[in-house]
């Protein structure tokens, strides 16, 4: 007659059996979500400065008198600095923050520069007028 110390002992695989694997089929949470919103952000964020090229060449041309290739350079250098300033604010989104709350910050960051700089052309406006 066997007693329990004869039998054999579960093998680990069977103890630690994985579980089945998820619905294929079931959606989960998170995911793509925001990528309409990220899109979006940096479609009409490159439509700014690719309109802002041709006025800012325009604008150092004719208030400052800057030559030709100098205004390239300079629109070049601010070019390059924003590209640049994109890689850093992934850096740091993928580092710290999140995509979420970097498009958050950023955003935010954005409409009070766009404040800032329309509450200054209304002044300057304001005194020219005077």
């Amino acid at each position: 007659m066997a007693n329990a110390t004869d039998r054999p002992s579960p093998s680990p695989s069977s103890v630690n059996q994985d579980p089945p694997p998820p619905d294929t089929c079931a959606r989960k949470p998170g995911g793509w979500r925001a990528v309409k919103y990220i899109l979006g952000n940096e479609s009409f964020e490159k439509l700014a400065s690719m309109s802002l090229v041709g006025n800012l060449t325009v604008y150092l041309q004719s208030k400052y008198h800057i030559g030709g290739v100098f205004v390239v350079n300079i629109v070049s250098i601010w070019s390059g600095s924003s590209n640049i300033a994109s890689l850093a604010g992934a850096f740091i989104s993928d580092t710290y923050f999140g995509r979420f709350r970097t498009l958050l910050y950023g955003s935010i960051a954005s409409l009070l520069v766009i404040i800032k700089q329309i509450i200054r052309y209304c002044n300057v406006c304001a005194r020219d007028c005077i």
